[in-house]
Order: structure tokens, then sequence, then C-alpha cells
């Protein structure tokens, strides 16, 4: 959820710096916020029993920071644990990823907590098993020529672009101006799949607020007055940004329980060594990174990311931290934001076993 500067090679000076000083810049001053790591280990099942698999999986549509993890574990990881590397597709909407598992065009996806809640209320048959990653890297950039305090939002010219109406990009807007008494009804809200799609959008002046990482956030600064209105990392104890989904009829059989439970695995692996080498993490960050500066990337201007991920936002924790609480805690935040209808029993979509069984064979 769609999230996520992850990637954010544009950062030219060798001294280290945090992330809070990449987005100080960014940040409009109104007042109102406008807004032990374990060693790595590959372990894994016998490769006779996967037996060369490649699990079908959707994902949003760029890689940046905090996205490496996952993209490690499907492609480095699982292969050292007798699987194929993973047959991924990258899809712009999270809203179409949710859709993909649905029509059983893939087994797992990376997608969108709420887009998944809403589709069970809907009547679909989906779990969520694990997380791609927690909390989120994403921030809420503005042109600041136009939007200089929420009420800005209201202005017949001003028009927001989400990845999808309802989901967590959208939620993570809703939630803070609502509670800054704006009625985001009254808003110009479009929907514009990829944050690069939507960086380019805004730069070109075509929409005037849009979610993106806060990688990107800082480079687009560097090219105009764009100002960060929200971060959600500052808005909410927990939010939950990409995580995994299956169909709960594809996760009742035992070999895609265990493959499932073998990708969760790989994901805690790679949040472990994201958190513990950062020679490995850049390694895989220029390996797999969609910006075209990623490639390049210093290792100082790496290391910034890492830890702004890692340790600030703690967007990998290492034990995953997928939990029924977490949701518990969110939903009402959704609820409000008319994301969803709040009817869904989340004990029914949220699976926790597979982790604990992850967690448990790892020690």
């Amino acid at each position: 959820m769609e999230a996520h500067l992850q990637g954010n090679s544009q950062v030219k000076e060798k001294k280290m710096i945090t992330r809070r000083n990449l987005l100080k810049g960014a940040a409009l001053g109104t007042g109102v916020g406008l807004l032990t790591s374990q060693p790595f280990s590959f372990g894994g099942i016998m490769a006779a029993q996967a037996a060369g698999r490649a699990l079908k999986m959707n994902i949003p549509g760029n890689t940046l920071g905090v996205h490496v993890p996952y993209m490690a574990a499907m492609n480095e990881i699982l292969p050292s644990m007798g699987y194929a590397k993973a047959d991924w597709e990258r899809v712009k909407k999270l809203q179409t990823i949710t859709q993909s598992i649905l029509s059983g065009s893939v087994e797992v996806a990376a997608g969108d907590a709420i887009s998944t809640l809403r589709a069970v209320e809907a009547g679909a048959d989906l779990r969520i098993i694990g997380n791609g990653f927690m909390h989120t890297s994403l921030v809420f950039v503005v042109n600041g020529d136009k939007i200089q305090k929420p009420e800005d939002l209201y202005k017949d010219d001003v028009t927001l672009a989400v990845n999808s109406k309802g989901d967590f990009t959208h939620v993570m807007v809703v939630g803070p101006m609502t509670r800054r008494g704006i009625d985001m009804n009254k808003v110009n809200v479009i929907k514009m799949g990829g944050s690069g799609t939507r960086m380019r959008a805004l730069a070109a002046g075509k929409v005037d607020g849009v979610p993106l990482h806060f990688d990107q956030a800082s480079a687009l600064a560097k090219q105009g007055n764009f100002k960060v209105l929200i971060e959600p990392a500052k808005e909410y104890e927990s939010f939950l940004g990409e995580v995994y989904i299956c169909s709960g009829e594809w996760l009742a059989k035992d070999d895609n329980r265990t493959a499932a439970k073998d990708l969760i695995k790989a994901t805690i692996q790679a949040f472990r060594r994201a958190n513990s080498d950062a020679g490995w993490y850049a390694e895989m960050y220029r390996k797999y990174g969609t910006s075209k500066d990623m490639a390049t990337a210093t290792d100082a201007e790496i290391e910034v990311v890492r830890q702004a991920l890692g340790v600030e936002i703690g967007c990998w924790p290492n034990n995953m931290d997928h939990k029924l609480s977490v949701y518990e805690e969110l939903l009402p935040v959704y609820k409000a934001a008319d994301a969803i209808k709040g009817t869904v029993d989340v004990s029914k979509v949220v699976e926790t076993s597979l982790v604990d069984q992850a967690l448990k064979e790892l020690g």
C-alpha cells in the first residue's frame, strides 16, 4: 500500500544525513504540521519439496527503497530454498492487484490491505498472510504555490491524485485532513496509478497533490516549490503499506500453504539482512530499483535510505510484525475514511499462523 526516499540516489552530499533533514526543506511551515539485528540465514525447505516452483505474483509498479527486501526475497532467497525465482509482474493500480487474486491469474500479490478488506466485505474469499513491508515511506506532496494550508484543498483549481480512491494512498490523506477539519468529499480527487506517474504529473502541473515515496519527494523538491503536506509515519502509530494477499481457496491446499509460508520466511530473512547488512542492502537496492538513479547511488546515499526506512520508520521488523491487533487498531481509521463499511471480521481475513511457523523455523 500502493508505498515506500526510497531510492533517493540524487542526494549528492557525502556526509550522512537523516530522513528528517531530507524532508525539512520540503515541509510546509504552517503550524498544522503540513504536516539487535539477527544474523541472516537462508534456511528453508528441501529442494525436493519446492521442486523449482515459481510463485506467480503481482507487485506494484515501482521498486524503491522500501520494496528492496521483498524483491530480494522473491528473486534471491526463494531460489536458495529450492524454488525458482518468483514469476512476477508489475501492476500500477492497487485495486487491480486485488482483482488479479480474485480472478486467479496470480497466486500471491503484494497489495493493499484496505482494498482487500473492502473486497471481503463484498463477499470475496481473500486472506492477508504477511507484510511486504510495515508502515509506509509515502508522504503526501503538494504544489506549494497553490497549497499553503489545508483549506487550500477546497480550491476549484486544485486536484489531488491517489492510486485508487479508498486505498491506503487515499486514507493517508483523508484521515489527517479530516482531523484538521477538512471535508475530503469537497476536494477534487482523481485516480492515478504508479508513484512515478504521479510524480511526473505533479512536476508537470497536471495535478496539485500526490502520495510519493519520501525519496521521490526529496528529488521533486529540488525541481520547484513542492512541499510535504502529510507524513503518515507521524500521523499513525502503525500504518499498513503493502501486504501479501491470496485467496482462501488457494491457501487451503497444503503445497500452496507451504509455498506461502516459505515466501514469508524468505521475506523475514530479507528484512533481517536489510536491517543488519548495509552492503547487502546496497547491492539489492542497485539491482532491483526502478528509479534511474538507484543503480548508480553511492553507499552513503543508500545508507541514508536504509537508516530512514529500517531504523526511523521501522519498515522491516525482524519478526514481520504481522498481528491481528494492528488491523483492529486501523479498522476504525479505515471506516472513518469511508474506505470500508466496517463489517468485516478481520480475524477471518488476517492469517497469522504462517508468520508464526516461519519464525519458529528461523529461530
